[in-house]
């Protein structure tokens, strides 16, 4: 197998090589993965979402102020906002010169659109949670709620002023075009051929895609802010060492994520570094609950999961895995423990009281025995009421830095009597079981929200907040997020989201593996980049090739 994958590797070196040599008015960017769609309503890998930003149009433009922690927004589609003096409502004012590439008028009413398709049952978004708070009178649709003077301006009406009105109903990935999807059933937004091949009204639109070899973006020039390069072309390259010498011998421009332990070397071949601080953790995510009663009972039975259901389960195995050797060995300067699903940038509303748990293998083991996990047999691996303790670990097919963490991950495990058989799959595949809770046992990674808003990862309602893939349930979790999400400032909400941290720090849904900087290689000759905390190629529309390569 080991052989395999490398003469494959080989051979998308030598295929990237054929035809004349690389097109020099284009920039190539390496990435592992193909996306999934391109749609902001059903995306859900972060490389669809980063494509959704390159072609769909975008209300506001955002940018991420490190001394605050707070983001700032400015125009785009939309020329202006206000809010009513009660603050109960937003209006945005749209530009009248923005179009879709067919010539059609971009207008309010592709905005309202798209959010009634996010609140549409059928459609079953991951993104419903920025509707919660929309002022619908109990109302099943949104014409209360989204109000359209013209077809230049748009009122959301709220239930009450919050610290989330413009991040909300800033869609961040944008908006779908009305006169195309208007008579699309609901329920077949997921498969139709938009999400392939969209419609643009943003600085790119797409010429090409062909799944799981690549994505050819050109310049959208019917838009005011075209992209500033001509052509952009994303190359699926599986095998990291084959997109790592794709990146080095010019092949490639841009490549994402890098390793941390090649960024000496690619220093030295003349490749420039950028870093993306600590908006990704990686996690190990444990089942909460017994997902297969919940699949056959439609989500109406609630039992705790057999191996995993007990918080002093979790707790034991996130001190029996050295969290820190797979920091040291494989992030080093780059990684830094993870304690809870708030990052450290946002000052504000860390809990800094709170420690990484011990490496402590005694106590482990200790905990696993108050639980009833013993080895009664002898055979070397704990058992409870004639179950062994054994499951299979998941993660997603070409991630080195989780295949490293599975590795030390399984061995630690050993130790305490666990065995966790490692299985990798392919990405999308992978990421459509862990959301459907097909998994006992996975390794992920969440980028956290630009404003804290921990809604969908850990609100107990498992039917409407999909991305909890461990399916936790907290009812003073559930309240707290409710209070801090709906204070008028975020200020206001620093407390709350500490005693937030500190639930969940005691029933260790999750075992919170590192905090993670994204790392991004770039050919000199690629410029104004813009590498943040909203993405590791954030605005790659505004990129440039140097006259001077």
């Amino acid at each position: 197998m080991r052989w395999f994958k490398s003469a494959a590797g080989m051979l998308v070196v030598f295929c990237l090589s054929c035809g004349g040599g690389k097109d020099q008015s284009a920039i190539v960017v390496a990435i592992k993965a193909d996306a999934d769609q391109i749609n902001p309503v059903t995306h859900v890998t972060a490389f669809g979402r980063i494509l959704c930003t390159g072609v769909l149009p975008r209300l506001m433009e955002s940018e991420f102020d490190t001394s605050t922690g707070l983001i700032r927004y400015s125009p785009l589609l939309a020329k202006s906002y206000e809010f009513s003096q009660d603050g109960k409502s937003l209006t945005y004012y749209l530009r009248t010169d923005w179009q879709w590439e067919d010539g059609v008028p971009v207008t309010a009413k592709d905005i309202k659109f798209t959010f009634e398709l996010i609140r549409h049952p059928d459609v079953a978004s991951p993104k419903k949670e920025h509707l919660q708070m929309l002022d619908d009178g109990g109302a099943d649709h949104l014409d209360k709620a989204i109000e359209i003077p013209n077809d230049s301006m748009i009122v959301f009406h709220f239930k009450k002023p919050y610290a989330l009105q413009l991040y909300d109903t800033n869609l961040q990935p944008g908006f779908l075009p009305y006169h195309i999807l208007k008579d699309v059933k609901p329920s077949e937004l997921r498969q139709h051929s938009f999400n392939s091949k969209p419609l643009s009204a943003g600085p790119f639109k797409i010429q090409a895609w062909k799944k799981q070899e690549q994505i050819v973006f050109v310049r959208n020039d019917h838009v005011p802010l075209p992209a500033k390069t001509e052509r952009i072309i994303f190359r699926v390259i599986p095998e990291y060492t084959t997109r790592l010498t794709a990146l080095k011998t010019g092949e490639a421009d841009v490549m994402y994520p890098v390793n941390p332990q090649d960024v000496s070397d690619l220093r030295q071949s003349g490749i420039r570094i950028d870093v993306m601080r600590s908006r990704y953790y990686d996690y190990l995510g444990w089942q909460n609950i017994d997902q297969k009663i919940y699949h056959e009972s439609d989500g109406k039975i609630i039992k705790p999961h057999p191996l995993f259901g007990d918080k002093r389960v979790r707790r034991a195995l996130t001190m029996a895995i050295n969290r820190q050797e797979i920091i040291d060995g494989f992030l080093g300067e780059f990684g830094r423990p993870a304690v809870s699903p708030i990052s450290p940038l946002y000052k504000w509303a860390l809990n800094d009281t709170l420690k990484p748990l011990p490496y402590d293998m005694d106590a482990a083991k200790k905990l696993l025995s108050e639980a009833g996990w013993i080895d009664h047999d002898g055979d070397g691996i704990l058992d409870k009421g004639g179950r062994r303790f054994e499951f299979e670990l998941y993660y997603d097919a070409g991630n080195e830095r989780r295949e490293f963490a599975a590795l030390i991950i399984h061995k630690n495990l050993e130790t305490v009597g666990i065995k966790a058989e490692i299985r990798q799959v392919e990405t999308n595949v992978f990421y459509d079981n862990e959301l459907k809770k097909n998994y006992d046992a996975f390794i992920s990674g969440i980028g956290v929200t630009l404003q804290i808003d921990p809604t969908s990862e850990w609100h107990s309602d498992l039917q409407k907040n999909l991305y909890n893939d461990v399916s936790y349930q907290n009812a003073e979790v559930d309240r707290l997020i409710e209070e801090g999400k709906n204070v008028r400032s975020s200020a206001d909400a620093t407390e709350i989201w500490k005693k937030f941290q500190a639930i969940i720090y005691d029933d260790q849904p999750a075992t919170f593996l590192f905090w993670r900087d994204e790392i991004v290689g770039y050919s000199p000759k690629i410029q104004n980049t813009h590498t943040s905390i909203l993405g590791e190629i954030d605005k790659f529309w505004l990129w440039t090739i140097s006259n001077g390569q």
